[in-house]
């Protein structure tokens, strides 16, 4: 494997999450133009299903590859090139845009500009301050288990109390998932109750296996819009699904819900304090670059009273469909954009075009000098 096959092949992945989060955010928007918007836990699906198309499109490539020949965007706009629906631009030209993708991964390949230089750097040195992010957030965790001491230890589930701990949060070990209690909670009955309700959700919900692998894959995703939509969007969506299932599983009183929400977060005054935000769901949720922590309990809070006020049952029968459709749709644009044949008929005739125009203009000077 050569240097220009692992940037081709970065830049690709790169490509793939921006279009996967693309088509995302169309079925977001349409959610909201349609006054679906609270159908939390459907559009929590579809963001784990962009995630999950995304992995399997990378695993099933070589199998995709040869149908994505078929219907390549690049040659269906050749085409059309082709026969002079396209204007304004010369043979020339459409085949320098043509090759522009592979021009650019030779040159971050080979480092041959500064440019070059400068866009590897930057990745890089994101990539590691990422990395060192995860650890430290990875040791912290690993800080609070081991202070604590074991409440109750089932074959899926081991429930921690710890003296370290501020906030109650979720996480897992290569085995069982791993609930982190602080030790004031128990002397509050009530509010432990709350507390192991919600972070079970969570693992019920798959939240916390979520949060790992976004946690694992963002070092490399780092600098990509596309990732980072649909990772907000895992998480914001997650915190508000637990919430509505979470009430509606226990029948407690959403108000008291409420209330011990803004507690708990009144503990998040100090950096020390704060909960994990990397590899573990913490009950009040985590910040987002563009959501401060406090907008978003006000945004769950105000979710929950509307629910309150008008209870909503999502159909699966709706989550399915969508599910599948979007599935569908990245799997179409992946093969849409994906590597055509290097000799695909619209490329020979594009080539024959160049050099029948370059020999031209060759004649043209010829006759010129006479």
């Amino acid at each position: 494997m050569t240097a220009h096959d692992i940037v081709g092949g970065a830049v690709w992945v790169h490509a793939l999450v921006l279009l996967a989060a693309m088509v995302f955010a169309a079925f977001e928007l349409l959610f909201a133009a349609t006054g679906s918007r609270r159908h939390f836990l459907t559009r929590r699906r579809l963001s784990l299903v962009a995630c999950g198309s995304v992995c399997a499109v990378l695993a099933l490539m070589p199998l995709i590859a040869p149908l994505g020949a078929n219907i390549n965007a690049v040659d269906a706009v050749l085409a059309q090139y082709l026969k002079g629906n396209i204007g304004g631009i010369s043979a020339s030209e459409m085949q320098a845009v043509v090759d522009l993708p592979r021009a650019m991964v030779d040159e971050l390949a080979r480092g041959s500009s500064w440019v070059a230089v400068a866009v590897l750097g930057v990745f890089g040195a994101f990539a590691i301050s990422r990395s060192l992010y995860l650890v430290v957030n990875l040791v912290r965790i690993r800080r609070a288990i081991a202070a604590g001491c074991v409440l109750k230890d089932s074959a899926q589930v081991r429930v921690v109390v710890s003296p370290i701990a501020q906030v109650p949060f979720s996480t897992r070990g290569l085995s069982k998932y791993i609930v982190v209690l602080p030790a004031k909670v128990c002397d509050d009955v009530d509010a432990l109750h709350m507390y192991l309700g919600h972070e079970f959700q969570h693992i019920r919900q798959g939240d916390v296996d979520a949060e790992i692998m976004l946690s694992v894959v963002s070092p490399f995703l780092i600098l990509n819009p596309g990732y980072w939509f649909i990772a907000g969007r895992v998480r914001n969506l997650a915190e508000l699904a637990c919430d509505r299932a979470f009430l509606a599983r226990e029948r407690m009183a959403a108000r008291e819900y409420s209330l011990r929400l803004l507690t708990i977060a009144r503990t998040y005054g100090s950096s020390s304090q704060r909960g994990p935000s990397a590899f573990g769901v913490s009950l009040v949720g985590r910040t987002l670059p563009w959501m401060s922590r406090k907008s978003m309990l006000k945004s769950r809070i105000e979710e929950i009273a509307a629910d309150v006020n008008a209870p909503l049952r999502e159909g699966r029968l709706i989550a399915a469909s969508a599910s599948l459709t979007l599935a569908a749709l990245i799997l179409f644009v992946a093969m849409s954009v994906g590597a055509s044949g290097d000799w695909s008929h619209e490329r020979i005739m594009l080539s024959t075009v160049v050099n029948l125009e370059r020999i031209n203009e060759l004649n043209t000077l010829a006759q010129r000098s006479w």
